[in-house]
């Protein structure tokens, strides 16, 4: 117990009593800079040292003070947030009143969980062993940061296998993301395996031949035990990590330490015997070996020594330091806060989220610029209300958002809205979408995102998906997508995975183009009770992609350059989706179909169930299409498997002459078009207010980069989704 004479607390209510004769105004204004003094009292000419400091104050102040609505001003300058800060309950604001986090006038605040390293913290490299693995002409060059002096927790190796949340460290200097050495180099760099010689099961890791000399360089690497790949091992969407247990320099093999889920070697090519031999085209790396340290910033940790060894960029210095982010939390964490508006700040550097919202209700993030983020930009998880408008997200290792809540069962929405950002170069270190609507992995259905909205977004040069989504009721609107799937496969520009119960969702007026690895309406694995309509797809794999689902419906979409424009298929038959089927039928009974309040709001579900038969498409539309350039227009299933799909009015015909300046990827129809008339009731799609708008958050719009768009490569990882299709059928 610390007694009441404790110059530590004296000091602490010594500097509570000065904030609360400080702030006696209403509302209240707390100040906070990094050159503030601890004990400061909050004003303008006093601000407290940190955000935390100012959570800190604003849980002590008087209900009455916090009632009139409270201001925490951040002032220009880095602000340092290595554990993050939380503002939980006791520091809501109302919806008259709210707390309001934002930068003083004219200020640029920057918010990052980084530690700045110093000169005198890059120390040579001294142990001789290590010294003799780094490359000859990188030696003099690279240099070691004890994480024990960062202040920097031990870290754990990477286990044996491993995905999802592997980056052991963020490492950036000024706004660029400082990358962890890997090999082949760049960020899409990946070799492929020659053919795969053992497969592995759950007794042992598989084994592979590889193409290129240079894994003799990391035998030192390996009886360290400290040699991982990472690798799309078996199916081009999903990418994990895994320990090398052996390399024969002789055999050119490589051999695992433990198998990696399912085995190595695409699931699409097998061999009289039945062996996953490997097509050749199934892409690994190397990462985080000191020996492929060979360019400026390139970094890797020595988990034994608790060492960063890094070759420090020329640009680096006081002024500019590397910051170092080892935070699993997030920067800031708003925990069951309600009506907390965070506007106008930057968040650089973070390894855990920059935002994350838990609960409360009627929360706001607005006209944030957030960037080298290594998981999620902001994460919305439950909660009612809660807006996430204009903000500028790029550079993210998950997802640039991810919004989840309501009640499926109860159809209760969550009311969240995803307005007006602009989400860049997302999943940058795993497949995850830029925009994740419902959490949950690929064993599951995305189940908890109800009466979400995300509207007029722009989503651009991202690795995988643009939007994915689960749930139900959800509305995705006048949104642009483009140059997605740059590092994954079997994907899609909205990707829904909904199962059965994926009713009342609607993707209306949205435009996707310019990803030709990716398929711009996916309905994957059942997904069922959908509306696509008014959409515009241009230069993408597939259209459409429906994949054994039933109750959806495909209305007067544009559909240009694509391979494929509208697939409709019966998966189902061949993959079994029953309501037998674990996760199909498990998520139908979670849902009661037959009782309120989905009988009355969605009875198509009920009538499926009550069917009994769920494995070809029933009750689907495509109807009012237009389908310009495809090489291939239409594609069902088999006509004994094809009765419960209703197809008419839709129309082959047409040029880009039909739209306003196709050349410059502007398809607004032509007014008193001849071919749009013949289509009944095909209607006026906004096509000016898709995308990015002005509003009281954003003040300009960034041009689109538009020799890139023309020119640009966007089949890095090419996978067609029919391939996954074919081999289904095979069954």
């Amino acid at each position: 117990m610390i007694s009441t004479n404790s110059p530590r607390l004296t000091c602490s209510l010594a500097a509570l009593l000065m904030l609360g004769a400080a702030l006696n105004a209403s509302p209240v204004e707390l100040h906070v800079s990094p050159t503030g003094k601890a004990g400061a009292s909050g004003t303008a000419i006093d601000p407290l040292p940190s955000l935390k400091e100012a959570a800190t104050a604003l849980k002590a102040l008087p209900a009455d003070q916090k009632a009139e609505g409270v201001t925490i001003f951040l002032s220009g300058g880095i602000h340092s947030l290595p554990e993050g800060v939380v503002f939980d309950e006791s520091c809501s604001g109302t919806s008259n009143a709210p707390l309001v986090i934002t930068g003083e006038v004219g200020a640029t605040p920057i918010l990052t969980a980084g530690r700045s390293v110093s000169g005198v913290q890059l120390e040579t490299v001294s142990d001789p062993s290590l010294l003799e693995r780094l490359d000859p002409e990188a030696k003099a060059h690279i240099r070691q940061v004890d994480l024990a002096k960062l202040g920097i927790a031990p870290i754990a190796p990477f286990p044996e296998v491993f995905s999802g949340d592997w980056r052991p460290l963020q490492v950036t200097l000024g706004t660029n993301i400082l990358p962890i050495s890997r090999w082949p180099k760049g960020e899409y760099g990946f070799t492929t395996m020659k053919s795969v010689t053992d497969n592995g099961d759950a007794t042992h890791g598989g084994t592979f031949v590889y193409r290129d000399d240079r894994p003799s360089h990391w035998q030192k690497a390996l009886a360290d035990g400290q040699l991982w790949l990472r690798g799309f091992w078996r199916v081009p969407w999903v990418i994990n990590g895994a320990q090398v247990k052996a390399i024969d320099t002789n055999a050119t093999t490589i051999t695992l330490v433990k198998d990696v889920g399912g085995g190595i070697g695409s699931k699409y090519k097998k061999d009289a015997q039945g062996r996953r031999c490997g097509d050749g085209t199934e892409a690994w790396c190397a990462v985080n070996l000191p020996e492929e340290i060979s360019t400026p910033g390139e970094w890797a940790i020595d988990f034994k020594r608790r060492i960063l060894l890094i070759w420090p960029p020329d640009d680096a210095s006081a002024q500019n330091p590397i910051l170092v982010s080892a935070n699993k939390d997030s920067m800031i964490t708003l925990d069951n806060a309600s009506h907390v508006i965070i506007k106008g700040l930057h968040f650089l550097g973070s390894l855990g989220d920059a935002v994350c919202i838990k609960g409360g209700e009627g929360d706001l993030v607005a006209g944030c610029d957030i960037s080298d983020i290594a998981r999620t930009g902001i994460s919305v998880q439950g909660g009612k209300n809660h807006r996430i408008v204009s903000n500028d997200i790029r550079e993210t290792g998950g997802s640039g958002v991810a919004a989840a809540g309501g009640s499926k069962a109860k159809l209760e929405p969550t009311g969240h809205e995803i307005l007006n950002n602009d989400v860049s170069r997302a999943a940058n270190d795993f497949p995850e979408p830029a925009i994740q609507i419902g959490i949950g992995g690929a064993s599951q259905i995305l189940r908890d995102a109800v009466g979400i909205r995300v509207a007029h977004n722009r989503i651009h040069d991202s690795a995988n998906a643009g939007v994915r989504f689960g749930g139900v009721d959800n509305l995705f609107e006048l949104n642009e997508v483009y140059r997605i799937g740059l590092n994954s496969g079997d994907l899609g520009g909205f990707y829904g995975y909904c199962g059965f119960t994926g009713f009342g969702n609607v993707i209306r007026n949205n435009f996707v183009h310019h990803s030709m690895n990716g398929n711009a309406f996916y309905l994957d694995d059942g997904t069922s009770g959908v509306t696509v309509s008014g959409n515009v797809a241009y230069k993408c794999n597939l259209g459409v992609l429906m994949g054994g689902g039933h109750y959806n419906r495909f209305l007067n979409n544009i559909i240009v350059d694509c391979l494929v424009g509208i697939h409709l298929d019966d998966r189902g038959v061949s993959r079994k989706y029953t309501l037998d089927d674990k996760r199909l039928g498990g998520d139908v009974k979670l849902v009661n179909p037959d009782q309120s309040p989905w009988k009355e709001k969605h009875p198509e579900l009920a009538a499926l169930v009550a069917g009994v038969e769920t494995t070809t498409p029933k009750n689907d539309e495509v109807i009012g299409n237009l389908v310009i350039n495809c090489p291939k227009p239409f594609d069902y299933p088999k006509p004994e498997h094809a009765g419960g799909i209703v197809q008419k009015d839709n129309s082959t015909a047409g040029s880009l002459s039909e739209f306003v300046d196709a050349e410059n990827f502007d398809f607004s129809v032509k007014p008193g078009s001849p071919l749009i008339a013949s289509i009944m009731g095909f209607p006026s799609i906004p096509f000016q207010q898709i995308g990015l708008q002005i509003d009281d958050y954003r003040k300009s719009i960034p041009p689109r980069d538009m020799k890139l768009l023309k020119e640009g490569d966007t089949t890095k990882r090419k996978f067609s989704s029919s391939t996954d299709i074919e081999a289904s059928n095979k069954k």
